[in-house]
């Protein structure tokens, strides 16, 4: 089951809601363009549980960062590599259920 959406330039990011949802997330969104072809990677989770939001930073290596402002404040904690982490553990987080996915050209 797909959505097709139509832009006139290429978005560098794209953050897409999954509110009460059990969906897998996309490591890549490939696009088209004006027949020209662009890829967005996933660079961010956004998760919600008990009135608290938390997240987890992927970098271009696939590295998974943690982040929980009231927990760990400025600090992320290592979370482990996007290749080795399956859909299931990208759904939830600390008790939290995934809600947005940030996906970014870089």
């Amino acid at each position: 089951m797909g959505k097709q959406t139509r832009y006139n330039h290429i978005p560098k990011t794209i953050v897409l809601e999954y509110p009460h949802t059990n969906i897998e997330t996309s490591h890549q969104i490939k696009s088209v363009v004006n027949r020209k072809s662009n890829s967005l990677y996933l660079r961010g989770i956004v998760y919600h549980g008990d009135n608290h939001f938390t997240s987890r930073i992927i970098s271009r290596k696939g590295q998974i960062w943690y982040h929980d402002g009231m927990l760990t404040k400025e600090t992320c904690i290592e979370d482990g590599t996007l290749e080795d982490m399956s859909n299931e553990e990208l759904k939830e987080c600390q008790g939290k259920d995934f809600i947005l996915a940030v996906y970014s050209q870089v």
